[in-house]
């Protein structure tokens, strides 16, 4: 196989479908070009709806031997990709989020590169955020992340790999898997890993769009990318002050593995991420009760203070 697309779902029903639609062209755009393609789904903890619509999709002639499905309890999404690789047989690695679109033709680009001796290759993309102000009002703010942008950022330092990279299946048995004990910053890892074995290459094609709408893994304002992100400051010995963290981001920085060596079979804990999502709901159920209530609150004292 030329290139394998790894995919790792959870709660995903409501983008499950068009996933698997575009998924679907995008690999017959890359058959088209002579080159073969796989898909492997790492379906985390299904539910029926997604189960229904997998088997929908799947059980096809087409897809049945183009696709394996893989079905594990709840795990890290750097577990389900380790997961993925392992399942696959793709010279070229590439990883696609369901909420996002990926351009066949950057993935062509991205397989010829693989090819001509680039261990990772980095795409231009648009990311799109959409914040909801109310029932009916969202903000959206679109930022298109060049490639001559991106190529100024220093791979030793910050992150630029984007959401729509690929690697060379070599190189990643070289680097070594995603530590999977990370639940938002293992490519990131990752990537200061790699840039020790090679240099990044950067595509012309704009590789896709990334969508955050809030549900996202990263860019939510959640303290554990802040906690993992002090993680890789003191493993990889950046050159950065590390970010301030509450005392329980403090005890959940505690609890990760700092050094590489002692990085293994991990078993998430998904408690904090509970609890961080109901401290966001309660603040915003909050919010939502003051705005109402507070005028009425605010007349009355005005009143009592003019009856006085």
């Amino acid at each position: 196989m030329d290139v394998a697309i790894i995919t790792s779902l959870y709660r995903s029903a409501g983008h499950l479908a068009g996933f698997l639609e575009r998924l679907e062209t995008c690999m017959r755009s890359v058959e088209s070009r002579g080159y073969s393609a796989e898909s492997v789904i790492v379906s985390n903890a299904p539910d029926r709806a997604e189960q229904r619509i997998l088997r929908a999709a799947l059980d096809s002639p087409w897809w049945t031997s183009r696709s394996r499905l893989v079905a594990v309890p709840r795990e890290t999404l750097y577990a389900s990709w380790n997961r993925g690789v392992g399942a696959s047989s793709g010279d070229a690695v590439a990883f696609w989020n369901v909420d996002d679109y990926r351009d066949p033709a950057a993935l062509v680009e991205g397989i010829e590169l693989v090819r001509q001796g680039h261990g990772v290759v980095c795409f231009p993309y648009l990311y799109i955020a959409e914040r909801r102000l109310g029932r009916s009002r969202v903000k959206r703010t679109v930022v298109f992340e060049d490639r001559e942008k991106l190529m100024c950022i220093d791979p030793g330092l910050d992150f630029c790999l984007g959401p729509f990279f690929m690697c060379d299946r070599r190189l990643f048995h070289e680097v070594g898997p995603f530590d999977e004990q990370f639940h938002i910053v293992g490519d990131y890892d990752w990537q200061l890993r790699a840039i020790r074995h090679t240099r990044l290459e950067w595509g012309e094609r704009l590789g896709g769009v990334f969508f955050a709408d809030g549900t996202n893994l990263c860019d939510t304002g959640s303290p554990r990318q802040l906690a993992e992100q002090n993680v890789l400051v003191k493993r990889h010995s950046l050159d950065r002050a590390e970010w301030p963290l509450d005392y329980r981001a403090a005890r959940l920085f505690a609890a990760y593995r700092v050094p590489l060596e002692e990085a293994g079979e991990h078993r998430p804990d998904w408690s904090y991420d509970r609890y961080w999502r109901r401290r966001r709901i309660a603040d915003r159920i909050y919010r939502r009760c003051r705005r109402t209530a507070g005028v009425p609150i605010r007349l009355v004292r005005s009143w009592s203070r003019g009856v006085r």
